[in-house]
């Protein structure tokens, strides 16, 4: 396990023994995130947007030095649970952030509950540790599967037309993003979506392709959600089929087309649509700061929806520590505080909802577009406005 504090421009590895007593003063945050597999990427993007805001923040809190703890916890339940309970028990952490997956933040919700350790998520999208498994304890800065994919479901319905069929991973974040796809369309006179359940982790699309085909004349979207490599090739593969030459769309969270894979989808990545909480193409100047930012810390590159999470999660934590002048002693005070803060993200105006513990804000419809200097973005077609997490079963 590595203890990581950060300072201005570069991270001291703390290893040693003797140091314990000079860390007690420090805020421990233990990084429950991936390194390796089908998630990593996820995991590395968080790292650095939570690092970016350590580093503007001079890497303290209320004149409290960040010490950062890191271990793979490869998004397995079994290993993610073995490392909450020691981050607990062993290292008296202040803050766990993590992890990526929704059946990864289920494994952990009672130990979390019980110890009454904050844990900041900044991407599972898990709907129920924010609703009927809520607990005071858990945050979540990134969205709830509901929350970015219901409005999908309102807008293909109400402009593309009556007919889907919902494509995603067979695990809990992909059954309950369909799901929400499936009710906001319905609602708005959409017939029951047809169903396709590729295992997570599948790269040859050719059977759920096939099924798509034998209703291609009758269908007005194919919705999807298959996270890490597998979501370009599914893109990429249905592009090549020819199915996206008639009037059928391909729709999904906007963070399956955009800035993580437009490298590997190319010009098939134009034309998706996508709903979603951020987009690079943002015009505002608090965005087009936060953008100059990564890239100059990050090698010119391009900042994405899973980097901002991470952002937000840092500033967060770090925002409520200065509220409270540094002092986590009182875990009320400090659950108070982080669902009172009010940030000025990249995303736009976002907040905590207190009755639930998930973030509230704005939701966008947004079209990939090749822009004017041959690169890719989005074009944002429609923005629903605060959206709020119903927290179904949620009790405080």
């Amino acid at each position: 396990m590595k203890h990581t504090a950060i300072a201005f421009a570069a991270a001291a590895a703390l290893s040693l023994p003797g140091l314990a007593t000079a860390q007690g003063k420090d805020i421990k945050i233990a990084m429950l995130l991936p390194t390796s597999a089908v998630f990593a990427l996820y995991g590395e993007a968080v790292m650095e947007g939570f690092n970016l805001a350590l580093e503007e923040a001079g890497g303290k809190a209320a004149g409290r030095k960040i010490v950062l703890l890191t271990e793979d916890n490869k998004e397995d339940p079994k290993t993610s649970l073995s490392l909450v309970r020691k981050y607990i028990k062993d290292e008296k952490v202040d803050f766990i952030v993590g992890p990526i997956a929704s059946h990864v933040v289920a494994a952990v919700r009672d130990d979390i509950h019980r110890s009454k350790t904050f844990l900041v998520v900044p991407n599972a999208g898990n709907n129920e540790v924010t609703g009927a498994a809520c607990s005071p304890y858990i945050i979540r800065t990134s969205f709830s599967n509901w929350q970015v994919n219901y409005p999908m479901g309102l807008y293909a319905a109400e402009t593309l037309g009556k007919s889907a069929m919902t494509v995603a991973s067979n695990y809990d974040a992909g059954r309950e993003m369909a799901g929400a796809f499936a009710q906001g369309f319905k609602e708005k006179g959409g017939k029951a979506p047809a169903e396709d359940w590729p295992a997570l982790g599948t790269s040859d699309f050719a059977p759920t392709i096939t099924n798509i085909r034998a209703k291609a004349g009758e269908l007005d979207t194919a919705w999807f959600f298959v996270p890490g490599a597998g979501g370009p090739r599914f893109v990429n593969q249905i592009s090549q089929s020819g199915l996206r030459n008639g009037k059928m769309k391909v729709t999904g969270p906007v963070f399956m087309a955009d800035e993580m894979f437009f490298g590997a989808m190319g010009d098939s990545a134009i034309g998706v649509l996508g709903s979603g909480h951020y987009v690079a193409s943002i015009d505002t100047p608090r965005n087009n700061a936060f953008q100059a930012a990564f890239r100059k810390k990050y090698n010119n590159r391009v900042a994405h929806v899973v980097h901002v999470q991470g952002y937000d999660s840092a500033k967060l934590i770090l925002a409520a520590v200065e509220q409270l002048k540094g002092d986590l002693s009182n875990k009320e005070k400090l659950r108070t505080t982080l669902t009172s803060v009010q940030m000025d993200s990249p995303r736009g105006k976002i907040s905590i909802d207190p009755k639930t513990g998930n973030v509230v804000q704005n939701v966008h419809i947004t079209e990939v577009v090749k822009k004017a200097d041959g690169s890719l973005g989005h074009k944002v077609l429609k923005t629903y406005e605060q959206v709020r997490d119903p927290g179904t079963g949620c009790k405080l």
